[in-house]
């Protein structure tokens, strides 16, 4: 049954006395207040879910008041909801499905309480006021896309009980300056931190496992990269356009080097590859304007499917190779193209 109530329209559930905000037909604007409770025919019933696309594209709704008994916000429930500034959420909300404020450009702050559980893909991505994202300590995954193009988020802290951050879960977050990452963190997945920017530091803790392809592409103001010792490999386009970068750290068990790895990284005028690299990837330092040396431990030559740099890197580089090498790395396919080799002191 459905019923409206102080212009809010509800679907009750006689058997559960329990109700869902759904959508009206008449757009939500202004000021909303969900209640805790209403009363129908002479029955209470607690207002406990939003429904799926509840206020889709209300686009004079202004803010919004989470009752006491509200547990889940429904798919994209606020989505498109342009005036959207602020929403006061409840102690009892344990879930906010995937694309619930997508594109709610007026949102300036998000402050969740502990008892969420669950945030789905894409909650808050378009958000481009977003400055402030406080994040459950019960929090077990940081979606994909979460916060995509939020550009005017500066700072984010994962609650410690993260394991996995997302595909493109903060792309284009442009402002970004600041990311508090737990330990026991297990992944960090392809794209999470594309175009970030605005940072100039990142602490992987040492529990990662996995840092996927371009996980920090386009990083422009990102000044240092340390791989954790978990990691085996430099995925591909990881350091893409990271043009700030000067200082790189891999450890001696880092097996391979993808495709564009250092693709563009202009700054960085040193780099050693470990001696336990077997393969290194096309493109992998094309355009690294101020390569001065790549020291490569490897005794034998690593493996290259086709070019890994430019004209411009082979010729001006200074490849430095184990002792006795040279001859070796002078016949192996790519790197005879490096036009200055030396054996590593």
């Amino acid at each position: 049954m459905i019923t409206k109530i102080d212009n809010i329209t509800y679907l009750l559930d006689s058997a559960k006395k329990s109700a869902t905000v759904t959508k009206s037909l008449v757009p939500y604007s202004g000021v909303v207040t969900i209640p805790a409770t209403i009363e129908s025919g002479g029955v209470e019933y607690a207002v406990t879910d939003i429904l799926d696309e509840a206020f889709m594209d209300c686009t004079s709704l202004r803010s919004v008041v989470l009752g006491e008994n509200i547990d889940s916000v429904g798919i994209s429930a606020f989505e498109g909801c342009t005036m959207l500034s602020r929403v006061t959420f409840n102690s009892a909300l344990h879930m906010i499905g995937m694309q619930a404020f997508k594109g709610c450009a007026s949102l300036v702050e998000v402050l969740l309480p502990h008892n969420v559980l669950v945030i789905g893909r894409s909650a808050f991505a378009g958000c481009v006021s977003l400055e402030r994202a406080f994040l459950p300590d019960n929090l077990v995954n940081i979606e994909p896309s979460l916060f995509d193009g939020c550009k005017a988020l500066a700072r984010i802290s994962v609650g410690s009980l993260v394991d996995t951050i997302g595909e493109y879960a903060f792309c284009g977050c442009s402002a970004l300056q600041d990311v508090s990452l737990p330990e026991g963190l297990l992944s960090v997945e392809g794209w999470a931190f594309r175009d970030c920017s605005s940072l100039r530091a990142i602490n992987l803790p040492s529990t990662v496992a996995a840092v996927k392809k371009g996980a920090f592409w386009g990083c422009s103001a990102l000044e240092e990269f340390v791989l954790p010792q978990g990691v085996n490999m430099l995925d591909q386009g990881v350091l893409a356009n990271c043009t700030a970068l000067r200082s790189v750290t891999l450890h001696d068990g880092v097996l391979s080097i993808g495709y564009g790895a250092f693709y563009n990284c202009s700054s960085v005028e040193s780099i050693t590859l470990p001696a336990a690299v077997v393969n290194v990837g096309d493109q992998a330092f094309r355009s690294c304007k101020a390569l001065k040396e790549l020291r490569v431990m490897c005794e034998a030559a690593p493996m290259c499917s086709g070019d890994i740099a430019d004209a411009d890197v082979y010729s001006r580089t200074l490849l430095l190779v184990p002792d006795g090498k040279v001859g070796e790395y002078g016949f192996a396919r790519v790197w005879e193209r490096f036009g200055n080799v030396e054996e590593i002191a």
